[in-house]
């Protein structure tokens, strides 16, 4: 087991180099500037001077070598657009935001999509059976941004039960955590739909029938057990997504995550505020998927990690 750790480990270390090294020289290949402004710009004299205090006259490669040596070092540096910004209290101050409502949006979708998938297996062909499958595809195929304002302009709009921006009560998390959890409740539905469906017909299942164990115990300690390592694997990925934001939900909903402050970077080309979300996003999936790797050999006893 402690060798396998340490191969994952040294794997996603060489993903966050390549991450880092990737978004760096495609930050630095895109037109324009940081202290660019509107159309006209700033005069060439300002230009200098600025590109001289941040160190962007620099060969390209010196740039790289000392970001990368501030990065060693957890320093994401400061906002081109605010020296007196620095990257890492922005990320300090919507993560904790972000992981709120995106913790909040992985317990309903796993809860939700969990037990519909099930019940779908279990009444397969029946009524509730086609409909969550229809209400599976609709959250798979419509986009995220389309879900949210639908359900903005009914409860918001329409039927005036919800508030539609901030995070100052409990009613501000409703819509944007259903918004969040849509399209992940559809996926979970459907692997957990089709895992059950498989393992409900193996020898193993019928055996325990056989022996009289009640449907209940068969459902959740035999079939679910065995069907939801689908579901674990999703799981890595969805909790490093919604934990860390999502750039749509808080943007529409106006709530000052990790989200917001990307968004708004792309729109201002502040370099250093872009590489600090997306390393530390990097580094959370990275990280959420070796924990998922490590859980299969505990959940699933047939999964072995070898060392």
């Amino acid at each position: 087991m402690g060798k396998y750790i340490a191969k994952r480990v040294l794997s996603g270390v060489v993903t966050i180099v390549i991450l880092i090294t990737c978004c760096f020289f495609l930050m630095h290949s895109i037109p324009g500037s940081p202290f660019s402004k509107g159309e006209q710009g700033v005069p060439e004299a300002v230009m200098q001077r600025l590109n001289e205090k941040y160190g962007l006259d620099q060969p390209l490669y010196k740039q790289y070598l000392r970001y990368m040596e501030n990065i060693l070092h957890g320093d994401f540096g400061i906002s081109y657009k605010n020296s007196s910004v620095q990257v890492n209290d922005l990320i300090s101050r919507g993560f904790p935001i972000s992981a709120r409502i995106g913790l909040l949006a992985v317990l309903l979708s796993v809860i939700v999509g969990i037990a519909l998938g099930i019940v779908s297996a279990v009444k397969r062909g029946s009524l509730f059976d086609g409909a969550s499958m229809v209400i599976a595809t609709i959250g798979v195929c419509v986009p995220l941004f389309v879900i949210s304002v639908l359900l903005l302009y009914l409860f918001a709009g329409v039927l005036k039960w919800l508030p539609t921006y901030g995070l100052s009560s409990w009613k501000h998390y409703i819509l944007p955590v259903v918004c969040l959890s849509f399209s992940p409740i559809a996926y979970i539905t459907r692997m957990t739909r089709s895992s059950m469906l498989e393992v409900m017909q193996q020898d193993y299942i019928r055996t325990a029938r056989a022996k009289g164990v009640t449907e209940f115990m068969v459902i959740c300690k035999h079939g679910l057990r065995n069907a939801i390592l689908p579901v674990v694997t999703y799981l890595g990925t969805l909790i490093a997504n919604l934990l860390t934001g999502s750039f749509i939900v808080e943007r529409l909903f106006a709530i000052p995550g990790l989200g917001k402050y990307f968004v708004d970077s792309i729109t201002s080309r502040d370099y250093n505020i872009i590489m600090g979300v997306t390393i530390f996003l990097g580094i959370f999936v990275v990280t959420c998927n070796l924990i998922v790797d490590v859980a299969y050999g505990i959940i699933d006893p047939r999964v072995k990690i070898d060392d």
